[in-house]
């Protein structure tokens, strides 16, 4: 039987996301008719990973070989015109192909709107779209689609309706932990250091591959086979890894706040020498996740966990 172990037998975590979509590759095989997707999640979690992952599984009834696969830089789409002509008459006339549409909160309004028409649902699975001369049968049996983004409330809820939304999630470091190991097969570690390793990658796992390149790099500088507690410091002092992988403006935020105190938010942001909506929505998102900061009525403050940053 097709399950998610058997179709995503290299892919670590993200379960939730893996049975849902081993249960529409398991319709597909069916009906030839995927739904369309839409992958959202924070950067790095591996929504690329897992939308050609799922496109490898949409195999052609002809060959029993993968569709074709596109992927699309949606900020690359200007209009209408350039879609239907630079991607729709080349790639979507009487081909069979998955397509993803990468950041898709991106697409301009204009394409959108096409969308709304070209991927309308019914029982036909069939869709008729015309634009300047152009015509064209979308047959959901012979194209498939896949949109991703990290930014779903920017997408106009129309087109949402027409897709079937999996949420993907940061992972854990535990898995982070995992993700390391598989990448660093030929290398021997220290017990947990690994774990060690893993709360430094902020749940992201493109943040996991970057590290494991790091080792790798590090042990063949120093002609060594095996990582240990004193190869991670050494590798943390030489790279500024801060605690939790903490940025240095994230790290200037909690110690300005341990200076002075609670804080407004445009006190904080003079400080700071940035825009209080830069700090409200890009430095403080992390912190808070972390529970290092919180916000009440009367402004910010260290919790007793960003406290212990500065005694740890």
């Amino acid at each position: 039987m097709t399950t998610a172990a058997t179709l995503f037998p290299n892919i670590i975590g993200q379960d939730a996301a893996k049975r849902k979509m081993a249960f529409f590759i398991r319709g597909y095989e069916k009906t030839l008719v995927a739904p369309h997707l839409l992958l959202t999640a924070p950067k790095g979690t591996g929504k690329t990973l897992l939308a050609k992952a799922f496109a490898r599984c949409l195999l052609d009834s002809d060959t029993l070989k993968p569709k074709a696969f596109l992927e699309l830089n949606c900020a690359t789409i200007k209009n209408l015109r350039q879609f239907v002509e630079q991607i729709m008459n080349v790639y979507m006339n009487n081909n069979d192909i998955t397509i993803l549409f990468d950041e898709c909160s991106e697409l301009p309004k204009d394409v959108t709107m096409a969308l709304l028409t070209i991927l309308n649902p019914n029982k036909e699975n069939m869709n008729e779209f015309s634009y300047e001369g152009y015509n064209f049968t979308i047959d959901f049996r012979r194209i498939s689609f896949i949109f991703a983004t990290t930014e779903p409330q920017d997408l106009f809820h129309a087109l949402i309706d027409r897709l079937e939304r999996i949420d993907l999630i940061d992972y854990t470091h535990e898995e982070l932990a995992q993700i390391l190991h598989l990448n660093l097969e030929h290398i021997k570690f220290e017990k947990g250091i690994l774990c060690r390793i893993a709360p430094t990658l902020r749940g992201n796992a493109r943040a996991a591959q970057k590290m494991s390149k790091h080792i790798i790099s590090y042990c063949e500088a120093k002609g060594i086979s095996s990582f240990g507690v004193k190869d991670w410091h050494n590798l943390k002092k030489v790279l500024d890894i801060l605690p939790f992988g903490m940025t240095k403006i994230e790290m200037k935020l909690l110690e300005v706040l341990k200076r002075d105190g609670m804080l407004r938010l445009y006190n904080l942001a003079a400080k700071m020498q940035m825009t209080r909506s830069a700090v409200q929505n890009g430095i403080e998102v992390y912190l808070q996740k972390l529970n290092l900061i919180e916000v009440t009525q009367n402004g910010r403050r260290l919790t007793d966990e960003g406290k212990e940053i500065f005694t740890s």
